[in-house]
């Protein structure tokens, strides 16, 4: 009998011990909870963050602000295990109200608090913009964009010439400084405008430009060639003529048991390859496609080069006054690198220019001060890849699906 009983606890104890689902007590009856106290208000750009004591209240479920922003009235809320709220999306730099409500698990409110914010300029009235006149088409972008903020940049043409402006393209970044091209435009004079636009639909003012596109079109490659000078180093992976350097420019339909440029592993660092491009030009941008669905700001890819640019090329390959810089460049990341040049988070927006975008305008600089100058050959010096930049690696193999070459033909 005694077992029995023993038996019988033991059951009880272990049924006791099994973990129920659970069960939240709401007490409709209860009041509302207390009210929040303001402890502090920092303001910021098109917006505030208002730090504050959060009240000793069991029937607390969490906290919420309550204002209007471009006519309508809109909510911010808080769990009750934080003490910062953020208010945001203001279009201006005026004064607002904000009414701050604790919230009960039985969804009462407390009486309001009201806090008057004064938000710092947002972003659409302090972020530096511009459109100019490009090859192709035209070039518009943020200069300097402090705050990091979501914004559209949207350009505007009066393409019929009636003083009515219609929207052609609107572009996204968060970037802090970036440029966006606008191609395939004719080349006459066109009144473009163009403005920003944030998450909330707060627009800037709009600035109007007369802007005369130039006129550029792709390099044909039907004569392109591997120049192959003496110091020119395109060795390829495992030997194999699939990743020859000739697909850079013959391109991913082409039969030829490969369809992007891969140089021989651990070849050394700089490397660099010469295109004879068989007629006389002028460059003014340059396009990269990656190998596709690989190395997204890593491995193999390049990160550094140069572009050199001759018309008679010296036949033992040296780098002498045959040649001049046409341009310096790194691939760009929107999002941004790291403060210490690392690659950091890779964004959809990082991986779309990675894939879709990636172009090297070719610009006048202190070491490139004609680039425009007319050429016959252009030599691509890969300074680093992703795999080594910033260390000491010498050594890198180099991956590159296609490159095309934009410009005019010399007459």
């Amino acid at each position: 009998m005694k077992k029995l009983i023993y038996i019988f606890l033991i059951l009880l104890t272990l049924c006791g011990c099994k973990e129920m689902g659970r069960i939240d007590f709401v007490d409709d009856q209860a009041g509302p909870p207390t009210s929040i106290e303001v402890k502090s208000v920092r303001n910021i750009s098109g917006g505030a963050i208002i730090t504050y004591k959060i009240p000793e209240d069991k029937n607390l479920l969490g906290v919420k602000a309550v204002y209007t922003r471009n006519g309508e009235v809109v909510e911010t809320k808080g769990s009750l295990y934080v003490d910062t709220l953020r208010v945001e999306g203001f279009g201006s730099a005026n004064e607002q109200e904000i009414e701050l409500y604790s919230i009960g698990r039985n969804e009462k409110l407390s009486p309001p608090v009201s806090v008057k914010v004064s938000p710092l300029p947002p972003p659409i009235q302090v972020v530096k913009f511009e459109v100019e006149a490009g090859f192709g088409g035209v070039v518009l972008g943020i200069d300097e964009n402090k705050t990091n903020a979501d914004l559209s940049l949207v350009l505007m043409a009066d393409t019929l010439g009636n003083g009515k402006y219609l929207d052609i393209q609107t572009f996204h970044t968060k970037s802090g400084k970036i440029k966006f091209s606008r191609r395939g435009l004719n080349v006459k004079p066109t009144k473009f405008g163009m403005y920003l636009r944030d998450r909330w639909n707060n627009v800037s003012d709009t600035i109007y430009r007369e802007l005369t596109p130039i006129e550029e079109v792709r390099i044909p490659s039907d004569l392109f060639r591997n120049a192959a000078l003496p110091t020119d180093y395109f060795i390829t992976a495992e030997n194999s003529t699939g990743y020859r350097l000739e697909n850079l420019w013959l391109g991913p339909d082409a039969s030829t048991g490969g369809d992007f440029y891969a140089s021989s592993h651990g070849g050394p660092m700089p490397q660099w390859f010469t295109i004879d491009l068989g007629r006389k030009v002028t460059i003014s941008r340059i396009q990269k496609w990656p190998r596709e669905g690989y190395e997204l700001y890593s491995s193999t890819a390049p990160r550094t080069f140069e572009v050199w640019g001759s018309e008679n090329p010296n036949p033992d390959g040296s780098f002498d006054e045959s040649w001049f810089l046409v341009g310096e460049f790194e691939q760009f990341k929107p999002s941004g690198y790291g403060e210490g040049r690392e690659v950091g988070p890779v964004t959809d927006e990082d991986s779309d220019y990675w894939y879709n975008r990636t172009e090297f305008d070719v610009v006048p600089t202190e070491n490139a001060t004609d680039p425009y100058r007319p050429l016959t050959h252009i030599r691509i010096r890969i300074t680093s890849t992703f795999q080594t930049y910033g260390t000491e690696t010498d050594r890198s193999q180099v991956i590159i699906a296609q490159l095309a070459f934009w410009g005019q033909l010399a007459k």
